[in-house]
Order: structure tokens, then C-alpha cells, then sequence
């Protein structure tokens, strides 16, 4: 089965772990070493026109869609995200958060119930605008991957700016039943404001979501994403670090990847709320440089065949979509 069909179904059959991840936004804000409170960036803050229709407006926006923000949940540095969704803090307590009893959508506007059922498609957003992934390189390794590493720059800020969310990340996913995805992100509007932040994800087994304490970054900044498993050939434990090189600051998600890891992507742009091509950051094209990719004894794997894929497919609006390949380069044109 070929990625992009993969993807439709995980997406159309697993309850996404993102569901877990803003639990903690509830009962308290995230800050950043600088002091600014993050707050969830809700479905009520997409322009009327551009709201996906049926999702309730407290609902947050995530990589992997609508969730309520009682089945968002943060994990802080120094802290561990086992894989039956407890969280273990350095000095060995542990927390379970309490299991997501409500739905979420997927980009397609459809329903998924916590045990994983969903309808089609009840839901649909207003046209045209796009929510989901937009284009991406990927490909389907023969090996367990052990590590991830990719280098790019925040990009300018889009100059129509209307409440939209663009996400820029590489990631890793499970063949061939894709569980989960780990993803260190770049984001535009993730969290309330009209600003950069970088957090890292994994999503989404059991319907819930886990990230970590986002933190600010500046348009030009160099970002470093590196997934990477903490023992050689076991891979039970993973770090996800999404770093600000510039200003060296970085945020991480320790977790269990919930399964071998062999879908490699090596750059994806997903959006949400996009309804014009100026709303998606002036400064084409992004291009993730100086990826390496590594088995799990951590020895670099010389060929990446990588796959351009276009998810948004005939969606408008088409922004001159385009993917392009070397080694160890993805560049995304829009």
C-alpha cells in the first residue's frame, strides 16, 4: 500500500494519540524560558468564513486535527511518556491521565470516537480551504530506523495573517500498521498568537495526543528536528528535540514510539484554516537540509529514495504546490 493510502487509513481507523495532549492546557498555560503563556489555539479563532463546520469552537487545532482540549495533554522536560499513556516524572512518580472519552476530527471533517470508530463525512469545512497535510517527501524503509535528524529556517510570516495554522516538521511513522507519528514542529499559529513556536509530538494511540512545552523562535532562526531512540537496536525510548540552533534553546518529548519505525519523512508542510495562498508563510520556498537517516545501530543509511506526495491533491486553494529531492535535502514549494 502506498504511503499517501497508508496515511488515509491510519488516519481514517486509529484514534489519534493527539487527543491527550492539551488535557493539561485546562488546568494550566505553558510558558517559555522567556515568561510568555501559551494558550491552545482553539477552532473559535479561525475566521467565521474558514471554521470547520460541526467542530465545537473550544475545540484545539493539532497536527492530526480537532481535539478537545480535555484530550490534549503536555508532558514536561524530565519527564517520560510510557506506552500505556502513564507519565513517569525523573524521580519516579508516575501520572496516568484520565482516557479522552470525547470524538475528534480528522482533516477531512470526519468524526472518530475514542475506541477508534468514525463516520463519514459528517463534517466538512467551508470551501475552499485546506486542513491537512499539503505536500511532503517520504519514503518506506526496508530497515528500523533509529534516528532522524533535519535542518531548516523559520520562514517569513505570512503576509494575510487570519488566524490560520501552518505546520513545518520531518517525522517518523510505524509500517506496516501506523500506530503513531513522532514529529519535533514548527509551527505558525499553533498556539494562540501570530507567532513561531517549536514543539515536539506524538500521536496518537488510545485517541490522545502528547507534546512538549512549546517555546518562541524568530523568523530566520535555524531549527535542528532530531528523533532519535536512546539505546542502540532496543529503541524502547525515544527523545524528540525540536531546537532553536540560533538561539539555543530546545524542547523535548522523551516517549515510547508505540512500535518499530520504518515510514521516514523527510519535510511536510500541514495547514489548517488556509483559504488563500497568502496566508501560507512569502518566503518560498523552505527547503529541510542535512538529513541523515540511521538505522537502529545508528549507522547512517547511505540511500533515501525519497517520494514527493501531494495529500492537499485538487483541494483549493492550489498554491504552485512542489516537491523536490536530493539525498539528503527536501525542498517545498507553495
Amino acid at each position: 500500500m502506498k504511503p499517501s493510502t497508508q496515511r488515509i487509513t491510519w488516519r481514517s481507523t486509529c484514534a489519534l494519540v493527539v487527543m491527550a495532549v492539551f488535557g493539561a492546557w485546562g488546568a494550566a498555560l505553558a510558558a517559555d524560558n522567556a515568561g510568555q503563556t501559551f494558550t491552545p489555539k482553539a477552532v473559535g479563532e479561525f475566521e467565521a468564513s474558514v471554521r470547520p463546520q460541526g467542530v465545537p469552537t473550544d475545540y484545539v487545532v493539532t497536527p492530526n486535527g480537532f481535539f478537545s482540549p480535555s484530550c490534549v495533554q503536555r508532558v514536561e522536560e524530565g519527564e517520560t511518556l510510557q506506552a500505556d499513556g502513564s507519565i513517569e516524572a525523573a524521580n519516579g512518580l508516575v501520572r496516568k491521565p484520565a482516557l479522552c472519552t470525547q470524538a475528534h476530527y480528522r482533516f477531512d471533517g470526519s468524526r472518530v470516537e475514542p475506541n477508534g470508530s468514525f463516520s463519514l463525512p459528517p463534517i466538512q469545512a467551508r470551501q475552499p480551504t485546506i486542513n491537512g497535510w499539503v505536500e511532503d517527501a517520504n519514503y518506506s524503509s526496508s530497515v528500523n530506523i533509529g534516528k532522524i535528524v533535519a535542518t531548516w529556517k523559520v520562514p517569513s510570516t505570512p503576509t494575510n495573517q487570519s488566524g490560520q495554522t501552518d505546520y513545518f516538521f520531518p517525522g517518523l511513522e510505524q509500517l506496516p500498521n501506523v500506530q503513531s507519528i513522532l514529529q519535533p514542529v514548527l509551527g505558525y499559529g499553533a498556539f494562540s498568537g501570530t507567532v513561531w513556536t517549536l514543539s515536539s509530538w506524538n500521536c496518537c494511540v488510545s485517541g490522545t495526543t502528547y507534546y512538549s512545552g512549546p517555546i518562541n523562535v524568530s523568523v530566520g532562526d535555524t531549527i535542528l528536528g532530531t528523533t532519535q531512540c536512546q539505546a542502540a537496536n532496543s529503541c524502547s525510548t525515544w527523545k524528540i528535540t525540536s531546537k532553536d540552533v540560533t538561539k539555543n534553546t530546545s524542547t523535548t518529548l522523551t516517549t515510547s514510539p508505540y512500535g518499530n519505525l520504518r515510514w521516514v519523512f523527510g519535510g511536510v508542510l500541514e495547514v489548517y484554516g488556509v483559504s488563500s495562498c497568502n496566508q501560507l508563510p512569502a518566503s518560498s520556498p523552505l527547503t529541510y537540509s542535512s538529513i541523515a537517516v540511521y538505522n537502529t545501530a545508528f549507522t547512517k543509511i547511505s540511500s533515501t529514495p525519497w517520494g514527493a506526495d501531494y495529500p492537499v491533491g485538487s483541494t483549493s486553494p492550489q498554491c504552485s504546490y512542489n516537491v523536490s529531492t536530493t539525498s539528503s535535502s527536501v525542498t517545498l514549494r507553495y
